[in-house]
């Protein structure tokens, strides 16, 4: 959503990622802080085409978080929109990084590989191409 950045808790499954925004109030006595959860939200991971590092996102570019440092910033992009995120320190943000990449990478191959297995008109690097006849064999 729009607004103020949040404390998000994130779940990745095998099909999806889900997250909830999560808030803090004081109890009151004013002394220990509640969590309260909020919504929960689910993208499948076939609709999330890639990750984008540092702050690439109109809403990561905007005023209010220039304090955020670029190095703690990546976004989750879908057709519809991202889910632009801050990680604790670039050591963490680099590892959330590394982890959606290789498994979008093989939620997308396997996607790529159904839908080329369909057609069977374009060759691919796990085919062999026969040039002669311009159609990709299966070994």
């Amino acid at each position: 959503s729009r607004g103020k950045p949040k404390t998000v808790r994130l779940q990745l499954t095998e099909e999806s990622i889900t997250w909830r925004t999560e808030t803090r109030r004081k109890n009151a006595s004013g002394q220990n802080k509640e969590i309260k959860l909020g919504k929960l939200h689910s993208v499948a991971l076939n609709n999330i085409m890639y990750v984008d590092v540092g702050k690439q996102t109109t809403a990561l570019r905007r005023h209010e978080n220039s304090s955020v440092p670029e190095s703690l910033c990546f976004s989750l992009l879908t057709k519809e929109g991202s889910l632009d995120l801050e990680a604790n320190s670039p050591r963490e943000r680099d590892a959330l990084v590394g982890s959606f990449s290789l498994v979008l990478d093989d939620v997308h191959a396997k996607n790529w590989r159904d839908i080329y297995r369909a057609s069977n008109e374009m060759p691919s690097s796990f085919d062999e191409y026969d040039e002669e006849n311009g159609v990709g064999v299966q070994r």
